[in-house]
C-alpha cells in the first residue's frame, strides 16, 4: 500500500510545471535551495518512514499546524502547480558567514498589523500596551532567526572563546545597548551588509509572525511552554537557542529565554495609525521585548514591553539583530 501511494503521487507529478525559488523556503524538504518535484518525493518518503524529525518539521509543516501530514503534500503540489507560490507560505532566509560562524536571517515582508494590546493579549495586558494601534511597515527587512549567541559574539568581536565556561549556543547576556551598537557596526564592516538593532515595531511584527500571523498570545503559540523558557521551566538560566517551537516565520525564542534590546526610546503609545515608527528622538530608557528565563509568562507575550537605561547590563537581557534588504 505504501509503495502504491508513493507511485501514485510521483506519477501525478510528472507533467507538472516546476518553479524554483532561490534561498531557503518552506517546502524545500531536501534542502537544495529550491522547491521542485524532488521535494514532493522527499516529503512522501519522510511520511512513509514513520520517523519524527524536528528539523524536518521546520521546512515541511507547510500549513503550520505543528505536524507534518498528507495535507502538507497537498499544499506542496498546489504550490508547484500554481507557479506563483500557491497556498504555501514562503519564508525566505539568508545564511551569513562571519569568521567561520554561520547564522540565519529571515525575511519579513512589508505589512500592516495592530500593535499593542490586541484581543488575545487583553487578560494580562499592562497599561503601556494600550491603546492598540495600526502600524504599517512599508519595507521588507531581515531579522535574525535566533538571539545572538556567544559563538557569534566571539567571532565578530574577536574575543578568545577558549576560557568561556558556558554553552556557546546560548544567547549573549550582560550587554548594554551601546555594546550591541559596537557589535552590529563590526558585523556590518565584516560582512558588507547593514545590521542594526530592530525598532520596536519591527520586533513586534516579526514576533507576531509578520503577514503569516495566526494571532497567538506568545510568539508561535498560545501555549507558553511550547515556545518559551521562562521562570517556571527555565531553571533560572538561559538555554541554547532554537530548542523550542518557532513562530510562523521560523523565528525562535522571541518569547522567553532572554529579553531583547530594541533601538526605540521608551514612550507610551498614541492611538493614531503610524507608518514606519522609530520612537521619539530622545528619552531616558530604551525598550526591550520578549521576556526572559526570569520572567513570568505574562511578560513573554508578543505585546509585553519593558524598558531600561541603555547603559545597563543584566543576566537576562540580550539582543537579536535586523539586516536591511539590499
Amino acid at each position: 500500500m505504501k509503495k502504491l501511494l508513493r507511485t501514485l503521487f510521483l506519477t501525478a507529478m510528472m507533467a507538472m510545471p516546476l518553479t524554483s525559488y532561490a534561498g531557503y523556503v518552506n517546502g524545500d524538504v531536501n534542502r537544495d535551495g529550491k522547491v521542485t518535484i524532488a521535494d514532493v518525493t522527499a516529503l512522501i518518503d519522510y511520511l512513509l518512514s514513520n520517523v519524527d524529525s524536528y528539523e524536518m518539521s521546520l521546512v515541511a509543516d507547510l500549513n503550520h499546524d505543528n505536524s507534518v501530514s498528507i495535507a502538507d503534500v497537498t499544499l506542496l503540489i498546489d504550490f508547484l502547480l500554481s507557479g506563483e507560490g500557491g497556498a504555501v507560505p514562503v519564508v525566505i532566509t539568508e545564511n551569513i558567514d562571519v569568521n567561520g560562524v554561520t547564522f540565519t536571517m529571515v525575511k519579513v515582508d512589508a505589512g500592516t498589523f495592530m500593535m499593542g494590546a490586541t484581543a488575545e493579549q487583553l487578560d494580562e495586558a499592562q497599561a503601556d500596551e494600550f491603546p492598540a494601534h495600526e502600524v504599517t511597515i512599508t519595507y521588507d527587512y531581515y531579522i535574525a532567526q535566533t538571539e545572538v549567541t556567544w559563538e557569534l559574539w566571539f567571532a565578530v568581536m574577536g574575543d578568545d572563546a577558549s576560557d568561556f565556561q558556558g554553552d556557546l549556543r546560548s544567547p549573549v547576556t550582560n550587554v548594554s545597548l551601546f555594546d550591541v551598537a559596537i557589535f552590529v557596526d563590526k558585523l556590518t564592516e565584516e560582512t558588507g551588509r547593514v545590521f542594526r538593532t530592530p525598532t520596536e515595531a519591527e520586533w513586534e511584527f516579526a514576533a507576531r509572525g509578520g503577514n503569516l500571523s495566526k494571532y497567538y498570545k506568545y510568539s508561535g503559540s498560545h501555549d507558553v511552554d511550547a515556545v518559551a523558557w521562562y521562570d517556571v521551566n527555565a531553571g533560572a538560566d538561559a538555554h541554547p537557542v532554537a530548542q523550542k517551537v518557532p513562530n510562523e516565520l521560523g523565528l525562535f525564542d522571541m518569547s522567553g529565554n532572554v529579553a531583547e534590546w530594541c533601538q526605540d526610546w521608551y514612550v507610551r503609545y498614541d492611538s493614531g495609525s503610524v507608518v514606519n515608527p522609530v520612537g521619539p528622538e530622545s528619552g531616558q530608557t530604551n525598550v526591550y521585548r520578549g521576556g526572559s528565563w526570569s520572567s513570568p509568562a505574562s511578560m513573554c507575550r508578543v505585546s509585553a514591553r519593558g524598558n531600561l537605561d541603555p547603559h545597563k547590563k543584566t543576566s537576562d537581557l540580550g539582543f537579536r539583530m535586523v539586516m536591511n534588504c539590499q
